[in-house]
């Protein structure tokens, strides 16, 4: 499978498990985990060796694109759109941070999940 499309496919596994998380009221921080764990683990079986940087891409894509998504149609997203300054600053600073956090994670899970089917591989289970 070419990367574009696993790329896309993480994409778009990420902002349905995004929107699932979102829909059950999870946490916020326990929903972007687990997520990003998931799609950086689907990745890294797909991928293989060096899939990190692609895990990384796709996970930071689609948690900003959820994260735009849910300020423009919730009623706290406009409220905090609205109101403007500083506390916006903050809140996309805090956003971007948190972002930054799950692409790691997502990376993280890649990495071990690449070097899982490796070790299998080498071993012929």
């Amino acid at each position: 499978m070419k990367t574009g499309n696993l790329l896309f496919i993480g994409i778009v596994v990420g902002l349905v498990l995004f929107g699932f998380f979102e829909f059950l009221g999870f946490d916020p921080t326990y929903g972007g985990i687990i997520g990003a764990v998931i799609v950086g683990t689907l990745i890294g079986k797909s991928i293989g060796k060096g899939s990190e940087k692609y895990a990384f891409f796709s996970i930071f894509t689609y948690n900003l694109i959820g994260l735009i998504l849910v300020f423009l149609f919730t009623s706290d997203g406009k409220l905090a759109l609205q109101y403007g300054g500083v506390a916006l600053s903050a809140l996309i600073g805090f956003a971007l941070i948190m972002v930054f956090f799950y692409s790691i994670i997502g990376s993280f899970g890649a990495f071990v999940a690449s070097n899982l089917s490796s070790n299998q591989q080498d071993e012929g289970l």
